[in-house]
């Protein structure tokens, strides 16, 4: 009878030992979802900033082009705040693009996210002829993602015009020259990281060419001092796209 009595007494102290550590899994089997892994993320000028829960330790987070299946950078065990670079205006490339993607990692598995806002979307309406022949204009960029100034060009009806990007015979790799303009006043570049080409969403940045669209060539045939003159600005940003207005100007002196 004691026998029977101390088997008995083992058999519940080892189902209560096994329901004890089944109850004590922190999370279970199943993964995590990725909006209560990541919590958010925006853009502070030239890096991408992400926002990871406190409920999970992160033991890595990568960023990567899915079109091509490239790894851009790599963070491990990063803190709940992680950066990183993806605009590079001294070498003008971005990798804040449409296929951008975040692969986290955790213990209970991977999560990814699309990362995708608005694209850069530049947009000036007021360009002024220098007495140089430079030209100087604003940048609004309207977009939710930070804009890179890849090129400015001038063209259309002005005496020293650059070539049409917006043509259906522009060839971007024609584009292996700089960007063709410098920030002024406050946008004045303080180093050569060029700092200057990256417009946030929603700011307005001054410039000026660093070639001269209003210069008028000694052979040139028109007046350009007679009348009011339309021509057309095209910003190139670093993702590919390009924007284009017309604008309205008279040559003075």
């Amino acid at each position: 009878m004691k026998r029977r009595q101390v088997l008995a007494a083992v058999g519940t102290a080892a189902l209560t030992s096994v329901a004890g550590c089944t109850e004590s899994l922190p999370f279970g089997s199943d993964p995590p979802d990725t909006t209560a892994v990541i919590t958010g993320y925006h853009y502070e000028e030239t890096d991408l900033v992400v926002q990871f829960s406190d409920d999970f330790d992160i033991e890595r987070a990568t960023i990567y082009d899915s079109s091509s299946d490239t790894q851009h950078a790599s963070v491990e065990n990063p803190s709940s705040t992680c950066r990183f670079q993806v605009i590079f205006p001294d070498r003008l490339e971005t990798n804040a693009t449409k296929s951008l993607h975040l692969d986290v990692e955790t213990a209970r598995g991977t999560v990814t996210e699309w990362i995708w806002k608005g694209p850069g979307h530049g947009y000036t309406d007021a360009v002024e002829a220098g007495t140089d022949g430079r030209a100087q204009f604003d940048i609004t960029n309207q977009g939710e993602t930070p804009l890179l100034v890849r090129f400015v060009a001038i063209h259309g009806d002005v005496s020293n015009p650059t070539i049409n990007p917006q043509h259906e015979s522009f060839d971007p790799a024609t584009l292996g020259f700089g960007p063709g303009v410098l920030g002024t006043g406050s946008n004045r570049p303080r180093s050569p990281n060029r700092s200057d080409l990256v417009i946030s969403s929603g700011e307005t940045a001054p410039f000026e060419t660093t070639y001269a669209p209003f210069a008028v060539p000694e052979d040139s045939s028109n007046e350009w001092g007679e009348k009011e003159w339309t021509g057309k600005i095209t910003i190139i940003s670093g993702s590919g796209g390009s924007m284009q207005y017309d604008f309205t100007y008279r040559l003075v002196g």
